[in-house]
């Protein structure tokens, strides 16, 4: 049986709302032309509460297929384009979600918390669906559902969480050594990039997303639905027509607005030879800044205004200037050196007197003067009288 999967669809995503619509509408209507049955592993929409014109515009895609005739039968009645809600469009178990508004509507079978059927040509698929949770509730979540595989079926698991085994950095999410046994694929939303692992003896499939949300490195591969062979077990993604992504990181040295302007422009510039219709670029500025200078001086507006009309555009300034770092790796080192709060006072004051050429003989007894607030303006009247002299 062919399975086609799309996910992560994010209808009516503020920023390329257009690009939401028309990229889910390819996706969804390649998907029912080209498979036995359709899985969406949720975020259908972006928010929980979208508003009626997203929804009405969801449906006139949704109506593709609807209006299919689908040669797989279920054992429950129930039509061939099944769902899970995600963590966009997760409500409270009391308020009705967008899931099972198209649900209630007649465009999708709401999967969540179940396992329906499907045969063909005496083939069975069992499809279970676990819908997005709180992160931190997912394995207790998963565990009191405790979903099982049906025997002589070929059984996929639909969820919607963080995966450690993805996403290593993160504190919580599912492992795939902790997931139910025995199904032969666990298919997960929630991840925007396309991935493809097996891990503990599980085999798994994370089919990305179909637009474009967070601009981050890994979204600059073309989007994609999926087609699964549950037979060969082989999944294929098919390319959609998606907005073309451009991510660009820059290591800059004794950087100022000079630079990175020239930098930017050149890649900005690049990337419009290729003549696409407003691609997205994101740049990452890193590197040190020139001595003197902070990241707020560098105004980067300027470039937004002469390409607001020819890309969409997105420029991280991470810069680093060389008197932050040495703060920090002074703190750093009286840190491990278990100092107390007035030892790290002491030795701060000891460097700053020493870089500025001053006597740092006696600089305990400096401090203590300076910790005092009534000693301050006196000691700066002797520094000056002092100065003064010379």
């Amino acid at each position: 049986m062919i399975i086609g999967i799309v996910s992560d669809t994010h209808l009516g995503y503020p920023r390329f709302y257009d690009d939401s619509f028309k990229q889910f509408d390819e996706a969804f209507k390649g998907a029912c032309d080209n498979s036995d049955l359709v899985i969406l592993p949720g975020d259908i929409f972006d928010t929980k509460l979208p508003k009626f014109e997203v929804i009405a515009k969801a449906m006139q895609s949704f109506e593709y297929g609807k209006q299919k005739k689908w040669q797989v039968k279920s054992n429950t009645g129930e039509g061939a384009v099944v769902a899970i809600h995600g963590t966009h469009d997760r409500r409270s178990k009391e308020a009705i979600n967008p899931v099972q508004l198209l649900e209630r509507s007649g465009f999708i079978t709401n999967l969540h918390d179940r396992t329906i059927i499907f045969e063909k040509n005496g083939e069975k698929v069992a499809i279970t669906g676990f819908g997005g949770v709180p992160e931190e509730y997912a394995e207790t979540s998963l565990e009191a559902f405790n979903p099982k595989p049906v025997p002589s079926a070929y059984n996929i698991l639909v969820f919607h969480q963080t995966i450690l085994d993805v996403i290593p950095v993160a504190t919580v999410g599912l492992s795939l050594k902790k997931m139910p046994e025995g199904f032969d694929l666990y298919l997960c939303g929630h991840i925007h990039k396309r991935i493809i692992m097996k891990k503990h003896g599980k085999f798994l499939l994370i089919p990305g997303s179909t637009v474009i949300t967070q601009l981050k490195k890994e979204e600059t591969e073309k989007k994609a639905y999926v087609l699964f062979d549950t037979k060969t077990g082989e999944p294929k993604f098919v390319e959609i027509n998606s907005r073309p992504f451009f991510h660009q990181e820059l290591q800059l040295v004794d950087a100022d607005y000079t630079l990175v302007e020239k930098k930017c422009r050149e890649f900005i510039e690049s990337i419009l030879e290729k003549d696409l219709e407003m691609p997205i670029i994101k740049i990452q500025v890193k590197g040190k800044i020139k001595s003197g200078l902070k990241k707020e001086n560098i105004d980067l507006s300027p470039i937004y205004s002469e390409y607001e009309n020819k890309v969409y555009l997105e420029i991280d300034n991470q810069l680093d200037s060389d008197s932050l770092k040495e703060k920090m790796e002074t703190f750093r080192k009286l840190y491990e050196e278990k100092m107390s709060v007035r030892e790290i006072g002491v030795e701060i004051l000891k460097k700053k007197l020493a870089d500025a050429g001053q006597d740092a003989s006696d600089t305990h007894k400096l401090f203590e003067t300076l910790s005092d607030s009534k000693n301050v303006d006196r000691y700066l009247e002797e520094v000056i009288k002092k100065n003064n002299k010379k």
